[in-house]
């Protein structure tokens, strides 16, 4: 189907080449901003897309589950600052019917003046309590506190004697404090807080199902999201340079600026489709494969087997990674053991195989018998091998 694939030189000649000249550095700049500004707008759509599925822990926050998680009974459970404020003024839309429907909950007794006097009666006295503890940490330091009895009892002592004084005032401050925070009505006592604990009873069991579906399929969903914006214009642009690339290789006259932006474009959109392509396979595969391996070994009792496992792993990466270079360098230096500089070898009368001097009016090298000369294609006169043009025709025989 794709036969004219293999006819092609290469993705670099594509994104780089006019007609088989490389382009000029003015070009090459002004691809790259062009580059740079499609990659910065594909990413900004793709994200605005895929935000109309939204990440589990945005969709479920955590301070919605901690709620169906367990029912909250303290003051402080509730002192998110979004608490206090009606939905009109802090509006959740991205959030499940679940979420949404516990704020409303959460709301009836929250908008008490009762509930925002107590919190901030709260808040005060805590601020207090904190500023009891630094104090006594400040003295401790200072004075050891198991000799404060007896030398308060000594003479011309004012100073611990005073010291002695303000720490026990602290502590009858902080005992003050407490009994004034055990004052303070439970949250239960407000009203609309019974139907918040049997909202959450009823629907514990059907959050935590629905959060774990959601968490299951979101990906899936994102993923089909960043497809309705990558591929109308991958599907666009791949017909452009597959169109200017038939015609290329067809020896037709085709638009080569069109065909390299078509394929940097190209190139561009298949990036968040590969990296989203990656990310999904490893939520359905790996992720899910491995969790469920890590739960089995944990109930068998071979947990440490995984320590092998990343052993292994960790080896045959690093193993294939040293082997991968090791062999790009072994070709690279026989690419430099065999590119040599035939010109200067023949022009010096060395034997362009082994090197040595030679007297090239011979037919075959002395050293290590490699022919030293050919015909040339045109004129059939005797010439030396690796010589470019024929010094009888001039013909080029490269």
């Amino acid at each position: 189907m794709w036969k004219w694939l293999e006819r092609t030189k290469g993705i670099k000649s594509d994104l780089l080449n006019f007609k088989d000249e490389p382009l000029s550095g003015l070009s090459v700049v002004l691809l790259i901003i062009l580059d740079i500004f499609i990659f910065s707008n594909v990413i900004i759509g793709v994200q605005g897309e895929t935000a109309k599925v939204p990440k589990v822990s945005y969709y479920y926050p955590s301070e919605c589950s901690k709620h169906f998680n367990k029912v909250q009974t303290h003051y402080q459970d509730f002192d998110s600052y979004r608490y206090g404020q009606s939905r009109s003024a802090y509006v959740r839309p991205h959030l499940s019917h679940y979420c949404q429907d516990l704020d409303a909950k959460i709301e009836v007794f929250t908008l008490h003046k009762e509930f925002k006097n107590r919190r901030k009666l709260i808040r005060q006295i805590e601020e207090k309590q904190r500023q009891n503890t630094r104090r006594l940490n400040e003295l401790s330091s200072q004075y050891n506190t198991r000799l404060f009895e007896r030398i308060a009892q000594m003479q011309n002592n004012n100073e611990l004697r005073n010291a002695k004084q303000e720490y026990d005032g602290i502590v009858l401050d902080d005992k003050a404090l407490e009994q004034e925070l055990a004052q303070i009505p439970a949250v239960s006592t407000l009203e609309g807080f019974t139907a918040y604990v049997e909202y959450v009873q009823t629907n514990k069991q059907p959050f935590l199902e629905a959060k774990k579906s959601y968490a299951f399929w979101q990906p899936f969903k994102e993923y089909g999201h960043m497809l309705l914006f990558i591929l109308p214009l991958l599907i666009l642009f791949a017909f452009f340079y597959r169109r200017n690339k038939i015609k290329e290789l067809s020896q037709k006259d085709y638009n080569p600026v069109v065909k390299i932006i078509s394929t940097h474009i190209s190139l561009i959109l298949l990036l968040p489709l590969l990296w989203y392509t990656l990310c999904l396979v490893y939520h359905v595969l790996p992720k899910t494969l491995l969790k469920q391996v890590i739960e089995f070994l944990v109930e068998i009792g071979l947990i440490s087997i995984l320590n092998y496992v990343a052993i292994f792993l960790v080896v045959l990466f690093f193993g294939g990674l040293i082997y991968w270079i090791q062999k790009r360098t072994h070709k690279q230096k026989q690419a430099v053991k065999y590119s040599k500089n035939y010109k200067k070898l023949v022009s010096w009368s060395q034997c362009f195989e082994c090197e040595y001097k030679i007297d090239y009016t011979k037919e075959f090298c002395p050293f290590c018998g490699v022919k030293l000369h050919k015909e040339c294609s045109s004129c059939k006169a005797v010439m030396n091998e690796h010589e470019v043009f024929c010094s009888s025709c001039g013909t080029s025989n490269s």
